[in-house]
């Protein structure tokens, strides 16, 4: 019987070799991986031969190593489950338990450790306990049991003294309790093993370190951060690991005022794995900061032909086994969308005077939305970035501002479309209320989530209506101008305040005012200013004035306003009014600036450059002298 056991203890160690002899040689030569699904169920069948015999010492250093090859093969899946790993491994313990007949039988996996390692461990036994204890540290690890990690290494250790210090900023238990420990190896005469103890203890190590430096990150303790970062660096990674952690040491550089530092850990990430995105993302984000347009650009346009599949990378020589990647998370950097680079590259553009290519840019974005089922959220759920009617918008003033007038009417058309679907005839806003919906979050205020998505329709369509009429006006088509200005006015109209307070309308307003509707006042001004200057180009001086004196009743403070209405009083004749009104007001270009470039949304600032009155010098000398002349006058 003992010979016959013997007998079978050789041949399935034959057999665990011959399936793990492949493995070890890819491991050293670089070679291509075999095909894992065979030798996973061959480790597993290899397995239940072992287990259909009692649990015995002799046995036990096969049996282990056999485990620890199938938990190995089974880890590197994506679909593996790590609480099912974990059984397994917790039911070898308890295999070794048994075998030497000590009870187990309700312990959990902590006290089955500790139990086992209590005893002391037979030499033959050292190399595949420390094998399986290196691959519990990182199922532990995985599912965020740092702790029971902590324990584990120390009981391993046993009394003796820590490992290596790190340095003060860098403290941390389990990483000096780690780099201390110097798991036994299976040497020439013991079974093969698929990927070594002292990789995993490796893999371990930087997994620890990886995922110390990510929460320091996440705790704003970037100095921290930066320390374990780097000792991450310095341990078993491969290219995709190195480029994330670069990646997130110039994110911790750029959050300690180091931005030409982390454009250098950027660099070196890029180096290491050129494929690796966030980096790139990233990278233009610091020259964002720095204000290097042309490099901000440069960035996000090799993001964007990564993204598109057309940036050829060099493929990556094959992994480990078990990897650094399968326990750290990189969900730190976000997913690079195209939706998102594209917008970026369209708005960049624009804010860099290239509004040529940020036209293109936007219609490759509106294109791409209509080809997927982005267009559902058209009207609802909110994005981290505009919501897709405002981007609509900023795509017609960047089509407009490169001279695209149709192109431009069309995009706003589109918009005009699916707002006119759900505004409704008439929206009350209690200016107070709603100030409390801002301010408490407060259920039950007048100014619910349904209403203030009308009032963003109806702003939105306004808003599309005037843009429409600004490509219309510089096309010379000043009636049709005039119509859709028109229409721009009597959407905001259908927007009404009222006032619960004790405080005047106007001081409400001021204060409590919701946030959507300070960009009301802007629109109607511009539709004004837009009809007044069409009828102004058709000859009806009657009809523009009372626009530019709406225009400066809503807007008092506006020099346009001011200025467009002293050019209309100037050409009716009505020259006393008009220098009455010089003497009082007269505006600065500095002040015209300020106006154009005071905050509003991206798709009316072009169109708030278009309508600053145009003639102010001219303006400025034909009032100056008439008032020089009735000065002279007795």
């Amino acid at each position: 019987m003992a010979a016959a056991s013997a007998g079978c203890l050789r041949l399935w160690r034959e057999e665990n070799d011959a399936l793990a002899a492949p493995w070890r040689r890819r491991r050293s030569s670089g070679a291509p991986p075999p095909a894992a699904a065979p030798a996973q169920a061959a480790f597993r069948r290899l397995l239940r031969k072992l287990h259909g015999a009692p649990p015995a010492p002799p046995a036990l250093p096969l049996e282990l190593t056999v485990l620890c090859n199938s938990l190995l093969l089974d880890l590197a899946l994506p679909a593996a489950a790590e609480e099912e790993l974990s059984a397994r491994a917790d039911g070898g313990l308890g295999r070794v338990l048994e075998a030497h007949g000590v009870p187990g039988g309700g312990l959990s996996p902590e006290e089955r450790w500790q139990e086992v390692l209590r005893r002391g461990v037979p030499g033959e036994l050292q190399a595949p306990l420390h094998h399986l204890a290196a691959l519990q540290g990182l199922l532990w690890l995985a599912a965020g049991r740092r702790g029971a990690v902590e324990g584990l290494c120390r009981q391993l250790r046993g009394a003796k003294d820590p490992g290596l210090p790190l340095p003060n900023c860098c403290a941390n238990e389990l990483l000096s309790l780690l780099q201390g420990w110097h798991p036994a190896d299976q040497g020439e005469s013991g079974p093969l093993v698929v990927q070594s103890a002292r990789d995993l203890k490796d893999i371990l190590w930087t997994s620890a370190a990886f995922l110390q430096g990510l929460q320091e990150l996440g705790a704003g303790s970037h100095d921290t951060a930066l320390a374990f970062l780097q000792a991450a660096a310095s341990g078993l990674c491969s290219k995709g690991v190195l480029a994330q952690i670069f990646t997130l040491m110039g994110c911790c550089n750029l959050k300690m005022g180091k931005p030409q530092t982390a454009i250098q850990c950027l660099k070196r990430s890029l180096q290491v794995d050129c494929s690796f995105l966030p980096a790139l993302r990233q990278a233009a984000s610091v020259y964002g900061h720095l204000g290097l347009v042309e490099a901000e650009l440069e960035a996000l346009a090799l993001l964007d032909q990564a993204l598109d599949g057309s940036m050829q990378t060099a493929a990556a020589s094959p992994p480990p086994l078990v990897r650094v990647e399968l326990f750290v998370c990189s969900a730190a950097f976000g997913q690079n969308s195209r939706s998102e680079v594209k917008y970026l590259l369209a708005q960049r553009c624009l804010r860099a005077g290239r509004a040529k290519e940020a036209a293109e840019h936007y219609l490759d974005l509106l294109a791409l939305w209509h080809e997927g089922p982005l267009l559902q959220g058209f009207l609802h759920g909110e994005l981290a970035w505009p919501r897709v009617p405002e981007v609509f918008l900023e795509a017609a003033s960047a089509l407009e501002e490169a001279a695209r007038h149709q192109e431009a009417i069309a995009v706003c058309r589109e918009v005009i479309g699916q707002t006119s679907k759900v505004i409704p005839k008439e929206l009350q806003i209690d200016v107070v209320s709603s100030a409390q919906e801002d301010i408490q979050g407060a259920a039950g205020a007048s100014l619910g989530p349904q209403e203030r998505e009308s009032l963003r329709c109806i702003l939105w369509r306004a808003a599309a209506y005037l843009l429409q009429g600004c490509a219309w006006a510089r096309l010379g088509e000043g009636k049709e101008a005039i119509s859709l200005a028109s229409r721009c006015l009597q959407d905001l109209l259908r927007i009404q305040f009222i006032n619960t307070g004790g405080h005047s309308m106007e001081e409400d307003m001021a204060r409590f005012a919701p946030t959507e509707a300070k960009v009301l006042p802007q629109i109607r001004q511009l539709a004004l200013t837009v009809r007044g200057v069409a009828f102004l180009e058709l000859g009806r001086q009657r009809e523009a004035l009372m626009d530019f004196q709406h225009s400066l009743h809503f807007c008092p403070e506006s020099p346009t306003a001011h200025c467009y209405l002293l050019h209309t009083l100037w050409k009716l004749g009505r020259r006393q009014e008009a220098l009455a009104r010089w003497h009082k007001f007269r505006p600065s270009p500095g002040l015209m600036e300020e106006e154009a470039e005071r905050p509003s949304p991206h798709y009316l600032r072009l169109c708030m450059k278009w309508m600053t009155f145009p003639h102010m010098e001219s303006l400025a000398k034909d009032l100056e002298m008439g008032l020089g002349e009735s000065s002279q006058e007795p």
